[in-house]
């Protein structure tokens, strides 16, 4: 018999509760005795864990070495956990093992340790983009639904430095990863304050933190005391008016309260043990959690979700451009081996396409987990590219990832020019600067006509996913520069000019001339389009709103009239 909506709603909240080890009582009775009892709820249970199993390896953490002699707490919902796995391979027997396996546990619960996924976090997860600087106390990993307050001291990006400040919190998930190796989940509504590289200050809302043996003496404040760990992972609440809870999952931590007694300043939580400081600062002894703590598995699952509704959404707009017949070349970076040596052109409405031939150039991960991008690192790295029609008009687009800002150009796109002197008219090139102004550099009669914009990249733009667009109206007579769906600038048509790109390069300025030096990209190129229309501006912001890889709220550019 299959479960109703109500009871499936049910029963996965017993399941989120049994993985973050926060069922026990009742509520853990219930979920023993539904599984015993139901093949539809072993089935949904099978499912979960599998599932469960799969988000550990897509956050790719690593178990958690601790030490040796450490007795680490196993709650009712870690035997729970051992208790049920012979159902996923045997669901016929589960009630006779069932019984037979509590009861084992039950003997045997003081020499059971459950192996939790570790904090640390993996090269790829934290990117190389920003620089540490001396003032820098931590990173933030990741964020899921964030909206920042307009009282925060900063609202950072994923992957940002975190310096000494406030955060303030409005809804949604952060993960912070201080330097010296503590992690804690901070769930909005929350205010929370960083010190140091190990230590902070929770002033209202809810974290979980885990803290490996490198970081141990990783501390927080609250409003009655402090929070010290002994090497730990363990829960806080702080309501508006200061009372706190304390709740210890794994190892030890030492409470130092502000208000009381120096002989009863210190109190000493074990794994399992939780307690409620009121207004006084007197401690009461209470149990543990009915409702989870989001820890680091749930934001990972909470930010997959998100990372696959939004690359579904981006895989329906790449199929609408890719139809679009202004469209005149069209590169995806998507469903490509890792050994393809040609960038293929999944524009649909010509008939002849423009693949490219990958030069030097590698393969990697894009906006997306599984999405491709090629990274340009090389003097000589590049795509190889014939652009044949000259464009009247045309909207240039391209998701961009600089590693660092080259001192002259950073090409997106540029002719191959082999001689100067006879280099077509209209020979064009579009990229950023040497001070991360967005150009649209082409050949005029006399001489070189170019768009600039105001100065787009500076250094907190390194390393982001940054989506670029320039449209060459030549019916309004207008060039206009977007950064992350925004007009960031516009000007004049200087002269009515067909742009040329014949030969080009993707990543490269193509140049060939004897003696003189190309200029390469250093970064990831995953996703570029031409277009031979200009877009309008409501066409731009659907590219950047659609296509952008994660849900917060954009940095405003300048917007100009």
């Amino acid at each position: 018999m299959s479960l109703s909506d109500q009871e499936t709603l049910e029963l996965h909240e017993l399941l989120d509760a049994l993985v973050e080890n926060n069922l026990a009582g009742e509520r853990r009775k219930r979920l023993e005795e539904w599984l015993s009892e139901s093949d539809a709820a072993r089935i949904h249970y099978i499912r979960f864990m599998d599932m469960s199993s799969s988000l550990f390896s897509f956050a790719d953490e690593r178990l958690s070495d601790e030490d040796a002699e450490e007795v680490t707490f196993e709650p009712e919902a870690g035997r729970l956990l051992r208790f049920f796995k012979p159902l996923a391979a045997a669901a016929g027997i589960a009630v006779i093992g069932f019984f037979g396996y509590n009861s084992y546990l039950s003997k045997n619960s003081s020499n059971l340790i459950v192996e939790k996924p570790s904090v640390e976090t993996s090269e790829s997860t934290v990117s190389s983009s920003f620089a540490l600087t001396s003032d820098t106390v931590g990173v933030l990993t990741r964020a899921s639904g964030v909206e920042w307050d307009e009282d925060s001291d900063y609202r950072p990006l994923p992957n940002e430095p975190l310096r000494s400040g406030r955060l303030k919190l409005n809804a949604g998930l952060a993960q912070i990863e201080f330097l010296q190796g503590a992690n804690v989940v901070l769930e909005g509504p929350v205010e929370f304050e960083l010190f140091g590289p190990n230590e902070g200050s929770l002033l209202l809302g809810k974290l979980r933190a885990n803290v490996p043996q490198v970081a141990k003496g990783f501390s927080i404040d609250t409003p009655k005391g402090k929070v010290v760990d002994l090497g730990t992972e363990f829960g806080l609440n702080v309501e508006e008016d200061g009372v706190t809870e304390i709740y210890v999952y794994v190892g030890k931590v030492l409470f130092e309260g502000k208000d009381r007694d120096a002989e009863l300043a210190f109190e000493e939580l074990e794994a399992g043990e939780a307690v409620f400081v009121d207004q006084k600062g007197d401690l009461t002894w209470i149990d543990m959690p009915s409702e989870p703590f989001f820890g680091t598995a749930d934001l990972a699952y909470r930010s997959m979700e998100e990372s696959q509704r939004r690359h579904s959404a981006w895989v329906e707009l790449s199929e609408e451009l890719a139809a679009d017949p202004r469209n005149s070349l069209y590169f995806t970076f998507d469903d490509h081996r890792s050994w393809s040596r040609i960038l293929r052109d999944d524009a649909q409405s010509k008939k002849d396409r423009h693949d490219g031939a990958i030069v030097g150039c590698k393969w990697s991960e894009g906006r997306w987990p599984g999405k491709g991008a090629l990274s340009f690192a090389g003097e000589n790295d590049r795509v190889n590219l014939k652009l044949s029609k000259p464009l009247r008009s045309a909207t240039f687009a391209s998701w961009v990832r600089l590693k660092e800002l080259g001192s002259v150009m950073n090409p997106i796109i540029c002719s191959t020019i082999l001689d100067q002197k006879v280099a077509t008219l209209g020979s064009a090139c579009w990229g950023i600067d040497g001070t991360g102004r967005i150009v649209l550099r082409a050949k005029g009669t006399d001489s070189s006509i170019q768009y600039v914009s105001s100065v787009a990249f500076r250094k907190e733009r390194i390393g982001q996913w940054t989506h670029l667009a320039t449209t060459y109206d030549a019916d309004n007579k207008m060039v206009s520069h977007y950064v992350d769906g925004r007009p960031f600038s516009r000007e004049k048509m200087q002269v009515d000019l067909k742009l040329f790109f014949g030969k080009s390069a993707l990543g490269h300025n193509g140049r060939q001339l004897k003696g003189k030096r190309g200029h390469g990209l250093r970064g990831s190129i995953d996703e570029f389009f031409v277009f031979n229309e200009a877009f309008a501006e409501e066409e731009v912001r659907r590219l950047y709103e659609i296509g952008r890889p994660y849900a917060l709220p954009p940095r405003l550019a300048p917007v100009l009239p």
